[in-house]
């Protein structure tokens, strides 16, 4: 495998620079990407490995090249369309990989768009080029092959100063470490309210993810009430609870006596996903982003349980300065339907899940919790027990995520020096473990990680150098240091 892939990165580093004179056909974009990592502890710091869709070495030191083929982009207003990506990246260190975060074939249909295969993809109102994540959908985890039927752009619904756009898919999670053969479930569906060109715009909507079907690959006890004829069920009676997971609608189905006592007892599938709120201000030329992600993984927030959980975000566009941009935001993640949020008391209210409480990101069934090929899918703050240090992880390997319960702030910067522009990202958090660890709960610990990026055009050589430098430093996860530098060319 090593033999292959040295031969692989030969071969596509000189048709990417030997044969300059001969680009690629201009009908599609091209991007060759060859550069290294290097880091003091064998691992990437946080800031390098968070938010890359998976497409990071398991190790360093390393190499890796990366290639990028896409359709271009056509401004013309044509109803039929389509549009195809791909990408392949292949790494040579101490564990050879080729990793292929993109793949995919995309029709576009009127206001529609249909695509298979893998894509990158953020779900959430955020910023998508600089936040720390979406709370539930980041792009930190490799992309999840699906099927996907979606309005990507906002569309007019009934009057110009209302619009939405929205989503559904149908994907397959595949070979997993404690599961096998299981799939995803997600649709999102966000309004506007505001024409494209008013000054105050305000937008509210829905992600809902969901875990379901699939059969376990641990040993489950006989008679555990988590399991019926050995695998999660996955009929279309299942489905429509997957899609429509309100327990009043299906409560008198007859057929609930064939399912078992977990799925009578919660949902079908590990249910998961955010509440959106936001609003868009322009001054001046300038933008102003302020947004708030609800998370839920029970129905406490529908009861404004746990309102206080979630990605609290501020990003600023100037117009006409040296920041291109500048991003703030606060994760909140200590209620999980613990107390009555501090907006539930305001209003009186008492709790309406009691004993419901969330084990954020963890499943009782999936027992990979909310991640994929594991690396969570969702915000990276919400670290994978194995990243953890060794004297912070506990003696289960069944629980995915040990430090869910955290806050943390988040600063991202874009400016820009002559032609050469940096992006910088700096996160402070405090973490507490999480509520139902039984062996090594984590007591409070702090955790500081940087990064900057610096990208430096190369005249003569028509491509750019590209250089990140990375620190981490406190409790939770090892002290490090580290860097990558590559060269990225495009036709």
């Amino acid at each position: 495998m090593k033999s292959f892939t040295i031969l692989f990165i030969f071969l596509i580093t000189n048709a990417a620079f030997g044969q300059e004179k001969q680009p690629p056909n201009n009908k599609f974009n091209y991007q060759f990407e060859l550069g290294g990592y290097f880091s003091l502890t064998n691992k990437l710091p946080f800031w390098q490995a968070s938010n890359q869709f998976g497409s990071i070495p398991k190790g360093t030191p390393s190499f890796f090249s990366r290639q990028i083929i896409k359709s271009k982009k056509d401004t013309l207003k044509k109803f039929f369309k389509l549009d195809y990506g791909a990408e392949l990246v292949a790494i040579l260190g101490k564990q050879a990989q080729l990793i292929v975060p993109e793949g995919y074939v995309n029709a576009k249909v009127g206001v529609f768009n249909i695509y298979a295969g893998r894509k990158r993809e953020i779900f959430g109102l955020v910023d998508t080029t600089l936040s720390s994540g979406s709370i539930s959908w980041s792009g930190n985890a490799l992309p999840i092959p699906q099927v996907q039927v979606s309005i990507p752009q906002y569309t007019k619904l009934f009057f110009k100063w209302l619009s939405f756009k929205g989503s559904f898919s149908h994907g397959w999670f595949g070979e997993q470490k404690y599961a096998k053969g299981y799939y995803l479930h997600q649709k999102t569906l966000f309004f506007r309210l505001g024409t494209p060109t008013a000054k105050v715009k305000l937008f509210g909507g829905i992600v809902h993810n969901v875990q379901w079907g699939g059969t376990p690959k641990v040993t489950l006890p006989e008679g555990d009430d988590r399991l019926f004829n050995g695998k999660f069920p996955e009929d279309w009676f299942v489905y429509g609870n997957v899609v429509f997971p309100f327990k009043k609608l299906w409560g008198n189905i007859p057929k609930y006596k064939d399912y078992n006592n977990f799925e009578l007892g919660n949902r079908f599938g590990n249910h998961l996903g955010s509440l959106d709120a936001g609003a868009e201000i322009n001054i001046n030329k300038s933008k102003l982003l302020v947004y708030k992600q609800f998370v839920f993984d029970d129905g406490q927030l529908f009861g404004l349980t746990n309102t206080d959980d979630g990605l609290y975000g501020i990003s600023l566009t100037p117009y006409k300065s040296a920041f291109k941009k500048v991003v703030f935001e606060y994760l909140y993640t200590k209620n999980q339907g613990h107390y009555v949020s501090a907006f539930g008391r305001l209003l009186g209210l008492p709790d309406r899940h009691p004993n419901e409480a969330n084990f954020l990101f963890n499943h009782q069934q999936y027992l990979d919790g909310w991640s994929y090929n594991r690396n969570t899918i969702g915000t990276p703050f919400l670290t994978p027990e194995e990243n953890l240090r060794s004297e912070k992880q506990v003696d289960n390997g069944y629980i995915f995520v040990n430090n869910n319960r955290v806050w943390a702030f988040y600063l991202g910067l874009m400016n820009q020096i002559g032609t050469i522009s940096f992006t910088n990202r700096v996160s402070y958090s405090k973490n507490f473990g999480s509520y139902d660890v039984v062996g090594k709960p984590i007591t409070p610990v702090n955790q500081i990680s940087y990064s900057v990026n610096t990208v430096i055009p190369l005249s003569r050589l028509k491509a750019d150098l590209n250089v990140n430098i990375a620190v981490d430093h406190g409790d939770l996860i090892r002290d490090n240091f580290g860097s990558y530098i590559s060269i990225i060319k495009k036709w």
